[in-house]
C-alpha cells in the first residue's frame, strides 16, 4: 500500500500544474501556427512578410503570457509563481521600453504615415540610400556603396528624413570660377552642361562672391530619381568638358596666386569619349539591386491592385449588361484584364524570388 500512496501523493502534487503545462504547449503551437499562417498568406508580399510575422508573433506571445497567468494553480505556490511572472514581465517591459517598444511603436507610426516606401531614395542622419526593407523594429537602406545599413525606427522618427520624390528631383553641382570670366558666358556653358547630363530646364545661380573666385550652382530637374547617382557624376563631368572646350580653367586660389601672371591657363587634354555599343549596366543597376527589387515589388503590387479593381468593375458591368450588343466587347475586355493580372502575378513571383535570393 505504501507505493500506491506515494504515487497518489505525486499525482496530487503534479495534477494542479497540468493545466499550466497544457497551456505552455498550446501557446507554443499557437505561435508556430500564427507564424505559419502569416507567412503562407503573405507569400506574395515579401516586403511586408517579415513585418507582419513579427507583429503576429508578438501578439501571440502576449496572449500566451496572459493565458499562462490564468492557468497557474491555486495556493501559495501559485501566488509566488504569479508574483515571479509579474516581476519578470514588468522588468522585461521596463528594460526594453526604451529600445524594443520604442522601435516597434516607431515602426507602426512609419507604416501609418507612409512617408516613404521600398525603393525610395532617403537621407537620414547622414546616411543616403534607397529603402530596401521596412520592418517592425528597423528600416534597411542600401547605400551608394551597395552596403545594407540597418537604422532603428526610433531614429527614423526622431531625425528629419529627406525623401526623394518618385516624380523627380533637382540635381545640382557647384563650381568656383575666377572673376576674369564673364558671368553670362559661364551661364551659357553651365546650361549646356546641364542639358548634356540629361537634366530638364537647367538653371544657374550665383552662390557666393569669394575673395578669389565666384561660386556658381548648376542645377536641373531629373525625371527619374533612380539614376540620381549617375546623373550627379554626369553633371560634374559635363561641367568639366564644357569649361575645357571653352578654354576656361577651374583652379584653386593657391595655384592662381603662385603662378606667373602671363602664363597660359592649365587645361586638361581633350580626349574623345569612347563609343558605347549595346547595353551598358549603370551604377544604379549594381549598387541598388536589392532596393530596386523592393521598389519594383511595391510598384507591381500597386499595378495588381489596380488591375483587380478594374476587373471587378468590368465583371460588374458584364453582369448588368442588357442585350447582346455590349456583351462580347465586355467579355473580351474581361479576358484581356485577366491575362494582364496573370502577367503581373508572374512578374511579382520573379521579383519575389530575386528579392529572396538577395
Amino acid at each position: 500500500m505504501r507505493p500506491l500512496l506515494a504515487v497518489g501523493d505525486v499525482w496530487d502534487r503534479i495534477s494542479p500544474w497540468i493545466p499550466l503545462a497544457i497551456t505552455v504547449v498550446v501557446t507554443i503551437l499557437l505561435v508556430w501556427v500564427v507564424r505559419w499562417l502569416v507567412k503562407r498568406t503573405q507569400a506574395k508580399d515579401p516586403s511586408d512578410s517579415t513585418f507582419r510575422v513579427q507583429v503576429a508573433t508578438a501578439g501571440a506571445v502576449l496572449v500566451g503570457i496572459v493565458a499562462l497567468i490564468f492557468a497557474l494553480p491555486d495556493g501559495s505556490d501559485s501566488d509566488l509563481a504569479l508574483s515571479v511572472v509579474g516581476l519578470v514581465v514588468t522588468g522585461a517591459l521596463a528594460i526594453s521600453s526604451q529600445s524594443i517598444i520604442a522601435n516597434a511603436m516607431a515602426g507602426l507610426m512609419l507604416r501609418s504615415v507612409g512617408s516613404f516606401k521600398p525603393g525610395d531614395f532617403i537621407e537620414v542622419a547622414g546616411h543616403l540610400g534607397r529603402v530596401s526593407e521596412l520592418d517592425l523594429f528597423h528600416t534597411e537602406i542600401q547605400s551608394t556603396d551597395r552596403d545594407l545599413i540597418t537604422l532603428p525606427n526610433s531614429l527614423m522618427v526622431n531625425e528629419p528624413v529627406r525623401v526623394v520624390r518618385s516624380s523627380g528631383t533637382i540635381v545640382s553641382a557647384n563650381a568656383s570660377i575666377g572673376y576674369d570670366v564673364s558671368r553670362h558666358q559661364l551661364e551659357e556653358l553651365f546650361v549646356e552642361a546641364g542639358l548634356a547630363a540629361g537634366l530638364l530646364e537647367p538653371f544657374v545661380q550665383v552662390v557666393d562672391l569669394g575673395d578669389y573666385s565666384v561660386s556658381y550652382r548648376i542645377a536641373g530637374f531629373l525625371e527619374d530619381p533612380r539614376s540620381l547617382v549617375v546623373t550627379r557624376s554626369k553633371l560634374r563631368g559635363a561641367i568639366l568638358d564644357c569649361l575645357s572646350e571653352a578654354g576656361i580653367e577651374i583652379m584653386s586660389p593657391m595655384y592662381v596666386a603662385r603662378r606667373a601672371v602671363d602664363s597660359d591657363p592649365v587645361l586638361p587634354h581633350q580626349v574623345a569619349a569612347p563609343a558605347v555599343t549595346g547595353y551598358r549596366r549603370t551604377a544604379e543597376d549594381r549598387v541598388f539591386d536589392k532596393a530596386e527589387a523592393a521598389g519594383r515589388i511595391e510598384s507591381t503590387k500597386a499595378e495588381l491592385a489596380e488591375a483587380h479593381t478594374t476587373l471587378a468593375e468590368l465583371q460588374q458591368d458584364l453582369s448588368n449588361v442588357d442585350g447582346d450588343g455590349e456583351g462580347p466587347r465586355l467579355q473580351a475586355a474581361v479576358s484581356r484584364q485577366e491575362q494582364l493580372i496573370e502577367r503581373l502575378e508572374r512578374r511579382h513571383s520573379r521579383l519575389q524570388q530575386r528579392f529572396s535570393d538577395d
